[in-house]
């Protein structure tokens, strides 16, 4: 034991404490036998604390055991609730409330209400434990509060069962110690990247620490990884592929590329293409239409006769099928008047801008919607039963630090929620 470095004894106890399978009074009389370590990881520390909140759940000494916890980065789990509860648990089931309560909650250097208003660790604030703090500030000096308080905090069954919560959820998130990090990149999954790029001395060490039949296996899969890599490396390969190269370069020097001839002769076809697809086009717009804008086109009709024009309309059919109408219309020559102007709108004019602001509407200000709490409920039960139903105002009047923010609407719709549920 005397030859370990500090160092090492760093890596044996972040291993050891870190594990919950190994039993507390092992890991003690490992400390006890061990040097104390030079620089304690993050690991070994929040082991430390687990197993000393595990032998003392709920006391004085495991909230500040819960606040040393907190300030352990990174912290993710349940331990404002295991704080709060543990608090309020002493202070309830204290003989004297109002000296508990205010050294924990009601003074400004109290441990609980210091860590949830502010010069604690965040993971302690937490909106259930703000209003537990507000609480028990509120009950000291007032039995009717403290009474409903020791109700609510007053099992001690139910507050271990949150540090158990805190517990489990804390060593499950612990994650690997050094040594086991060491050991998958010595003979787990990192084995081969590590042993290659160890040089003979650090091999001797590596095989004392993996063993003959690890090390043979590693040894093996870095064989068949370098020769999947370069099957063949010797000096006289290399030569041949260099000259090999080189060959390859002067015969794309003097053979010339097919590409772009190959590449013209496609352009020529395209153009020749394009132009033939272009001159029958013209063709076919040139030859002479069936029906010009002079008069009627000359056709072969059978019934008619060749170089006769077909009529194409009523008015050429018959001649005296004009109307007078039509001869006012178009004139007594038949050509078309000149279409008449068309009637100009007049461009529609752009009010100026309102000098009032646009409506608003008065509703969009509502007041925030805020969950009722256990002391709340509890104080309204007490109301009802001292004042009666209906007497919302005086049970209001009656207990208006402990329903601050309440107004007697809401104490009848959440006594009726009571009542349903």
């Amino acid at each position: 034991m005397r030859r370990l470095t500090p160092a090492y004894v760093t890596l044996i106890l972040d291993h050891v404490l870190g594990d919950p399978s190994i039993p507390t009074a092992a890991a003690i009389a490992l400390i006890a036998g061990l040097p104390s370590p030079s620089d304690p990881t993050p690991r070994l520390r929040r082991g430390v604390l687990l197993r000393r909140l595990a032998a003392d759940p709920v006391s004085e000494s495991s909230l500040e055991t819960l606040h040393l916890l907190a300030s352990l980065p990174p912290c993710a789990s349940p331990i404002a609730a295991a704080h709060i509860a543990v608090a309020a648990f002493l202070a309830a089931s204290a003989p004297d409330f109002d000296a508990v309560a205010r050294a924990l909650f009601a003074r400004p250097d109290g441990r609980a209400r210091q860590a949830v208003h502010g010069g604690g660790s965040p993971a302690l604030a937490s909106d259930d434990a703000i209003v537990t703090v507000d609480q028990f500030e509120a009950a000291v000096g007032k039995s009717s509060s403290q009474t409903i308080l020791r109700g609510l905090w007053g099992n001690r069954a139910a507050v271990e069962e949150r540090v158990q919560e805190l517990l489990a959820a804390e060593w499950a998130a612990i994650g690997p110690s050094r040594l086991e990090a060491l050991a998958m990149r010595i003979v787990g999954d990192g084995a081969v990247e590590t042993w290659a790029a160890a040089d003979e001395a650090m091999r001797a060490n590596l095989r004392i620490l993996a063993g003959e039949e690890k090390t043979r296996e590693i040894l093996d899969k870095l064989e068949k990884s370098t020769c999947s890599t370069n099957p063949i490396s010797t000096p006289a390969v290399e030569k041949v592929m260099n000259a090999l190269k080189a060959s390859c370069a002067d015969l794309h020097s003097i053979v010339e590329d097919p590409l772009p001839a190959a590449k013209a002769v496609a352009d020529e076809l395209l153009a020749a293409r394009m132009e033939k697809r272009v001159s029958l086009n013209a063709e076919v717009g040139g030859q002479p239409t069936t029906c010009g804008a002079a008069g009627p086109s000359i056709h072969n009709d059978k019934d008619n006769g060749p170089g006769i024009g077909k009529p194409h309309s009523l008015m050429e059919r018959n001649a005296t099928a004009r109307t007078s109408q039509w001869e006012e219309s178009h004139g007594l020559d038949g050509s078309e008047p000149p279409s008449p102007p068309r009637p100009r709108l007049p461009s529609p004019r752009r009010l100026p801008p309102s000098p009032l602001p646009p409506p608003g509407n008065k509703n969009t200000k509502r007041r925030k919607t805020r969950r009722w709490s256990l002391f709340e409920e509890e104080t309204l039960r007490k109301g009802v039963e001292e004042y009666g139903v209906g007497n919302w105002r005086d049970i209001l009047d009656n207990n208006a630090e402990a329903l601050t923010g309440r107004t007697p609407v809401d104490l009848k719709d959440k006594w009726r929620n009571m009542l349903f549920r």
